[in-house]
């Protein structure tokens, strides 16, 4: 019969300096099926080094292992993890169960490394827990058991698979006596049903309890004896489950989140902090950015839509009598119907003239009201509408009729519109009658100095025929200080102002004595300058990311070493490299992207509640903030990437010897 575990010429040493050390020299060693042997040495003899090769947690440096006719020498880590994980259970002296994890958990953990389904797992771990004794701690964590109720819980994680064969290494060592004769007693029980068993240990008293026992001293084997009464038992119980893969995914999720996060509660909320404030930072920097172009873009059409203005330079002294003498006589009333006749897209035209006149009401004083005869589509080019009474008629202006509209911020306190009609202003000393009252229209003309927008609520309104002949003037001012076109289409604004100033470059002469403004294209170009600064704004805020990314890494690395002994205990019972590596790199995604959905939530907030103080639009771009959550996820798997590495290539051996 084919030995279960055959060894030839096993060496394996470590190289100390300069010096080789020998753990291993030259071993042979055959083992049968059903056996129960002990391997039984003083410290540095070599027998743990023995059962780590023997285990699959580590390679001989030179010679042949075959575990059940399989060359093992030949084997890469995903098939040293299979079979770790599927055909050998250990039993460690100090027992190595996950804190966090019941008692259940703990013996159904192999499982969840061969694909098995949760509730699969579950059922399979209470049977075996019942068989140990240990039904009736199922949902107990190990800080609420005895010594001698772990090494059962160990036990029954060895076994859930139905392994070829058990290691025990000093399983009884960090027992007291009676707890240690227990544990050998359910070894004993172990093997009667069939179990093969490789005991550990440096106690011959213990040794000798084993059916077998091989000696080591110096790497080498010195002595094998086997009892008179030793018997070999056929392996009598077959796996109940069928390997159905490896690590699923939602188990991934589970033990990152719930095993790896949840269980450093404080830690995992500070260093999602950092993601937090960087993702809701970009996110808010934006959106405020976007609010106040919208605002201002908003405020432009409240002015008027589709708007072009020319406006009089009001030239003085000598540039005005050259700007007579070369032809031009400024802008007048003939630009504007020129321009209306030339240009079939114009839908409206308004002019307009303002004069510096003292306003009173009665006896009061008016203070800072504007006062401007206007003639044309005034009201609709300004998009201004009436609270109460009536335009002008084309005919005040020929009559030149002392008529006002005035704006809502001129009624005085306790009056309504409908009040105030047919009352009087005196302006310059004559009395107007005031037929219409302008609807109350706030625009923030501070956020629109750029395009010369004025405060139409503070605006007195005349006919402009009246205005014109009932006051003195400046000799040779222009007639008007103000065109205003309104277009049809939004977007032919550019191509239409280019259009008007080469009809009136050669209505003037040439002469340079009027400007044109396009309010909306003046507001691109003032927020186009702005969006340096916004770049700007949203790098800082993106570094906060990659400050939040760095203590990911920070922290993860710091769980490496925090959390190795968890790492080899994942190992020995068939992790993968793989499969560590992407649970840290889980737990990193985790934090981040938990992190960026947190600052998505926590940019809304504070922007819902920042823009009604500021006035601002709430404006949220789905592609920044895709971005910035995208950014965020990114950030998970860049800095968790390392610590993730350098968990799945943490020497075995090393983390699991560690007291």
């Amino acid at each position: 019969m084919t030995p279960l575990i055959r060894v030839r010429g096993a060496r394996k040493t470590y190289t100390m300096g300069t010096h080789e050390v020998h753990a291993l020299d030259g071993v042979d060693l055959d083992v049968k099926r059903g056996e129960f042997a002990a391997i039984v040495g003083a410290s540095g003899s070599g027998k743990s080094t023995l059962m780590h090769m023997l285990g699959c947690l580590d390679r001989f440096s030179t010679g042949s292992y075959h575990l059940a006719g399989e060359d093992m020498s030949a084997a890469d880590d995903i098939k040293l993890s299979e079979i770790r994980n599927r055909r050998i259970g250990f039993v460690f002296q100090q027992f190595n169960l996950l804190p966090n994890l019941t008692v259940l958990e703990n013996i159904a953990l192999p499982l969840a490394y061969s694909g098995i389904p949760l509730s699969e797992r579950l059922t399979k771990a209470r049977a075996i827990a019942a068989k140990v004794g240990l039904e009736d701690r199922t949902h107990h964590k190990p800080n609420e058991l005895s010594g001698g109720q772990c090494q059962r819980v160990a036990i029954a994680r060895a076994l859930i698979h139905s392994p070829e064969v058990l290691f025990a290494d000093e399983p009884t060592g960090a027992l007291d006596s009676k707890t240690g004769k227990e544990i050998l007693a359910l070894l004993d029980e172990l093997h009667e049903q069939g179990h093969t068993i490789l005991l550990v240990t440096h106690d011959n008293k213990i040794a000798d309890h084993a059916r077998r026992k091989i000696t080591l001293s110096d790497g080498k084997i010195v002595a094998d004896t086997e009892r008179s009464d030793a018997k070999v038992l056929e392996h009598s119980e077959a796996s109940e489950i069928q390997n159905r893969g490896n690590l699923g995914f939602r188990d991934m999720v589970r033990m990152g989140f719930r095993e790896g996060l949840l269980a450093h509660k404080l830690r995992t909320s500070l260093t999602m902090l950092g993601v937090i404030i960087g993702v809701a930072s970009v996110i808010a920097m934006s959106s405020f950015s976007e609010g106040s172009k919208l605002k201002q873009a908003n405020q432009i059409r409240a002015l008027g839509a589709n708007l072009i203005r020319i406006v009089d330079r009001r030239l003085e002294d000598q540039a005005l009598h050259q700007a007579r003498a070369s032809g031009s006589m400024g802008l007048t009333r003939e630009d504007a119907t020129l321009l209306r006749e030339a240009m079939p897209d114009i839908t409206a035209v308004a002019k307009a003239r303002d004069l510096s006149l003292e306003v009173m009401r009665g006896t009061t004083p008016v203070a800072s009201a504007r006062v401007r005869g206007i003639a044309g589509d005034y009201l609709q080019v300004n998009n201004l509408a009436l609270a109460a009474g009536y335009d002008f008629h084309p005919l005040d202006d020929l009559r030149q009729q002392r008529f006002a509209i005035i704006g809502s911020g001129l009624i005085p306190e306790g009056e309504s519109p409908a009040d105030i009609l047919g009352g009087a202003f005196l302006l310059g000393g004559q009395p107007f009658e005031v037929v219409g009252v302008l609807e109350n229209k706030f625009v923030d003309t501070t956020e629109l100095e750029a395009v010369g927008a004025n405060d139409a609520n503070r605006d007195i309104l005349v006919p402009l025929g009246s205005l014109t002949s009932r006051f003195t003037h400046v000799p040779l001012r222009s007639e008007l200080d103000e065109i205003m076109i309104q277009l049809a289409e939004e977007d032919r604004l550019s191509e239409a102002g280019r259009a008007i100033r080469r009809i009136l470059d050669i209505r003037h002469q040439g002469v340079e004595d009027y400007d044109l403004i396009i309010p909306l294209d003046l507001l691109k170009s003032k927020q186009e300058s702005q969006r340096l600064l916004d770049i700007l704004a949203l790098s800082i805020s993106a570094i906060s990311l990659v400050v939040g990314g760095i203590g990911i890494m920070n922290i993860m690395l710091a769980a490496v070493t925090e959390r190795l002994k968890e790492i080899g205990i994942r190992r020995a019972i068939g992790a993968r490299r793989q499969d560590i590596r992407r649970q840290f790199l889980v737990e990193a995604t985790i934090i981040s992207m938990v992190g960026g959905l947190a600052g998505v939530l926590l940019a809304g907030l504070g922007v819902a509640v920042a823009s009604r103080p500021l006035d601002f639009p709430i404006v949220f771009d789905p592609l920044i903030v895709t971005i910035a959550f995208g950014a965020s996820f990114g950030t998970g798997l860049l800095f968790g990437a390392y610590p993730a590495i350098q968990a799945s290539n943490q020497n075995l051996v090393e983390i699991l010897s560690r007291e």
